[in-house]
């Protein structure tokens, strides 16, 4: 009878111990939490593209951001030793912010420096249980005009960016300049390298300023003028392939912490390359430029 208790009791240690990885004991070396987040009005991946939601840890500062098909995966401290570090007992908040869509968030459960497994939300193993959905609360649409485009042409490109809101408390803040009885010209235009990602050329006159408008329902246009050959008659932009960025900060009543504002990508509202670290769900703006 001893040797079929000790045959029985040694699997059950061991499938114990692989059940919990988030133990202090555990010989993993980096502890995470993982999901996946979707865009209200996106198609599925592969079609669709989930990235750039920006997610954050509020109690612990960690952060991450969602790839193409939305998954995320946040790395946590060190468990809990007697010298200090590591996660306190207690409840955490995750947020997940896209500035378009409405900020969402979770909470999960701390004790001895491990995760506690809730039925609603996360497994013991930091895998959440359900996809965290972003509701849209505008969207932002860019076309051009021409938008294949020889390198000698003279001619403005109308850059077009249309704001459809979901709701009515929606703000942009844009570049552009305004003067007495006279309309508005919008700028605050980054030109990307959609192979390397790189900033190629922005348009922004020094005179232009932040201005901020209210998008009505059912939706609300701006024009952008630009040239790719400037007054020397010499191409500002060679052959290739680009995306136009219209400079957009979004505001309304879904107002996000202000630690989440402050761990995101340092200069993110600047009118620069720092720009492209903003997270902000749009379609269209690509062009061609060719010989």
């Amino acid at each position: 009878m001893k040797k079929i208790v000790i045959i029985i009791l040694i699997p059950f240690l061991i499938l114990n111990c692989e059940e919990n990885p988030f133990s202090s004991k555990s010989s993993i070396p980096h502890r995470t939490i993982k999901g996946f987040v979707q865009l209200q009005g996106v198609d599925l991946y592969p079609n669709g593209n989930h990235s750039n939601v920006f997610v954050w840890m509020k109690e612990l500062g960690i952060t991450a951001n969602s790839g193409a098909d939305g998954s995320f995966e946040l790395e946590l401290p060190a468990a809990s030793t007697p010298t200090g570090g590591g996660i306190a007992d207690g409840d955490y908040l995750i947020y997940f912010y896209m500035s378009n869509y409405q900020i969402s968030s979770i909470k999960v459960t701390f004790a001895g420096g491990e995760i506690l497994n809730d039925d609603r939300v996360i497994k013991i193993n930091g895998e959440l249980r359900k996809i965290i959905d972003l509701n849209r609360m505008v969207q932002i649409h860019t076309t051009i005009e021409p938008n294949i485009i020889p390198s000698s042409f003279v001619e403005d490109i109308k850059v077009t960016v249309k704001g459809t809101p979901d709701r009515n408390d929606i703000f942009f803040f844009l570049k552009g300049i305004e003067a007495a009885r006279q309309p508005t010209v919008y700028s605050g235009l980054l030109i990307k390298n959609t192979a390397s990602g790189e900033l190629i050329y922005s348009f922004n006159p020094d005179t232009a300023g932040t201005i901020k408008r209210f998008i009505e329902k059912p939706y609300r246009e701006f024009l952008i003028n630009f040239k790719v050959v400037d007054d020397s008659l010499r191409p500002t932009l060679p052959a290739g392939t680009y995306e136009a960025v219209p400079y957009v900060i979004i505001e309304s009543n879904d107002v996000p912490p202000d630690q989440l504002i402050e761990a995101l990508s340092e200069g993110y509202s600047e009118f620069s390359e720092n720009y492209f670290n903003y997270p902000l769900y749009r379609t269209g703006g690509k062009f061609t430029v060719t010989e």
